[in-house]
């Protein structure tokens, strides 16, 4: 029921203006459901995706528990690309993560049919895929494109991004994602890894609000080697421009200071008040202990992550590095509700180690 008056959640005080939880502690509670489930609970809950697979366009039970699991029990879903190649269905295209060489190979000869009806469905299932035989198929289509072409507005290597890789001109497969993934979460506890939020003593040249690192990632702890950083990088932004501008770019130095320069602000005006500031810079957000899986970002929960497969508001978006020209890979996904309460979509934070270059842009409904 909607109410006139603000009121308090419950649980974290935040305020709403209607009964009960407010969003952010309902979608908690559904991911804590999904992660406290046994093997036996998973294998029945998967059980009744694939009886029930021909409902997962309504968006309901079968759609919810199907990304549930994925997002925070990483399940294989050979079974369920089976049951759902059987009944025709092609969305959401992570049914075919797992699927069969002989579910791959189906789907390679749909897509090579001229007259293939649901090409931009096939097309998004096999990049999910991303095996190699996919990846010769995207780039002979590419190559020599069918009729079905002419129907899409991008080539078979924009498609191939849905699965966190593309090829170049020659074919060469350019990995996109990390295939690791860990979570920023709120806790008290002292850990070094990743700073959000790191206040600085200048002011944005666009809009006069004092600046931030975003994100300060320590590459050499443990759990973040598999980034290839080799040190302490800083990512500074202005927080008001930085949802407000086509994108900003960042060159960064290991273990040194980086700068920023904000490309084509919509806006001059400075929307973070100083109370909104000082809750962005004073968090408690840290990085997981553990690993989670690398659709985690995807799941129903607004959490930001370090590495993964993100979750993307809009299409997805790999940025060309401004300096070698090469794609991008992402290197986090920043929840702007999860550090600044009642904000709306996600910073995305891409990476080319090789110009030492960090792009970010924002993506909202």
């Amino acid at each position: 029921m909607k109410q006139n008056n603000p009121i308090p959640c419950p649980e974290c005080d935040r305020v709403k203006y209607f009964e009960g939880l407010c969003y952010a502690c309902k979608n908690r509670r559904l991911r804590e459901h999904y992660e406290l489930l046994t093997n036996d609970q998973i294998a029945a809950t998967i059980e009744n995706i694939i009886a029930k697979i021909e409902t997962i366009d309504k968006w309901e039970e079968v759609y919810k528990d199907f990304s549930g699991l994925l997002a925070y029990q990483d399940i294989d879903t050979t079974e369920i690309a089976n049951a759902a190649f059987q009944k025709n269905i092609f969305y959401p295209p992570t049914l075919y993560r797992n699927a069969s060489e002989e579910i791959q190979n189906k789907l390679i000869e749909l897509i090579l049919n001229p007259d293939c009806k649901d090409a931009n469905h096939i097309l998004s299932c096999l990049a999910v895929i991303g095996s190699d035989k996919v990846k010769e198929v995207f780039y002979d289509l590419e190559k020599s494109p069918l009729p079905w072409r002419k129907k899409l507005h991008v080539n078979p290597s924009f498609y191939a991004q849905l699965g966190g890789w593309t090829f170049d001109e020659n074919g060469k497969r350019i990995e996109l994602n990390y295939n690791q993934c860990y979570a920023i979460i709120n806790e008290e506890r002292e850990d070094k890894a990743v700073k959000i939020g790191e206040p600085l003593f200048e002011n944005c040249s666009v809009c006069k609000c004092q600046t931030i690192n975003i994100l300060t990632i320590d590459g050499n702890d443990e759990r973040l080697t598999f980034l290839g950083l080799n040190g302490k990088v800083k990512i500074p932004i202005c927080p008001n421009c930085a949802s407000m501008c086509e994108k900003t770019v960042i060159r960064y130095q290991v273990d040194g200071e980086s700068t920023f320069e904000i490309i084509d602000p919509f806006e001059t005006e400075n929307y973070i008040s100083d109370v909104d500031f000082k809750k962005l810079a004073t968090n408690n957000l840290t990085l997981s202990k553990e690993r989670k899986p690398v659709y985690f970002a995807c799941g129903n929960d607004e959490l930001s992550t370090i590495g993964g497969n993100p979750e993307w508001v809009q299409d997805w978006q790999y940025e060309n590095c401004p300096d070698c020209q090469k794609k991008m890979k992402l290197l986090s996904a920043i929840s702007w509700d999860q550090i600044l309460e009642s904000s709306e979509g996600t910073l995305y934070i891409e990476i080319c180690t090789d110009c030492s270059i960090v792009v970010t842009f924002h993506q909202q409904t």
